[in-house]
């Protein structure tokens, strides 16, 4: 009687296992939100979520960056904002293919409307986030076009310079 208590209890808790955070793209951006849902620290720690493409460039970003100074992002690029107060979340599956998917992030924060596009890569046996984009009209941003100076950064403000950027 015991193996076959060991047995159906091991069956349930396997498939449990593999759907935590990063089991799927939906449930690595959705674990990354419950975190800012429950704390209430200045700087929540989400770990290590990003590709090794993406994580290079925030390196680069942080290493290139005169000490007391910020970077070229100074907002938290998950909440699109300083402070966050997520409400109404809804996180949905835009494409999957093979070992690339895009996931996107809508919810208010602060009773203002946030999309956040999200695309991801399964490397490492995670879904990791490969770049996040704001896809709102009149804030838009990509955060790998930030943090390479690329001239279309900000496609809704055509006069601000990137940081960086070829003059």
């Amino acid at each position: 009687m015991r193996r076959w208590v060991f047995l159906l209890t091991f069956a349930f808790w396997m498939p449990a296992v593999h759907a935590g955070p990063g089991g799927d793209p939906v449930s690595a951006i959705t674990a990354i939100y419950r975190t800012y849902q429950t704390t209430s620290d200045a700087a929540p720690d989400v770990g290590a979520v990003y590709s090794h493409r993406l994580q290079k460039l925030i390196d680069a970003d942080r290493n290139n960056t005169p000490e007391g100074e910020v970077g070229k992002i100074d907002w938290d690029v998950f909440v699109d904002g300083q402070e966050w107060e997520i409400k109404d979340l809804n996180v949905t599956l835009v494409s999957e293919a093979d070992d690339r998917a895009q996931v996107s992030a809508r919810f208010n924060n602060f009773a203002e409307p946030k999309e956040i596009l999200y695309d991801l890569v399964h490397e490492d046996g995670r879904w990791l986030v490969d770049d996040v984009q704001s896809t709102m009209k009149g804030g838009r941003w990509t955060m790998s076009k930030i943090l390479t100076a690329a001239p279309d950064a900000f496609p809704d403000e055509d006069t601000k310079p990137v940081p960086g950027a070829a003059e």
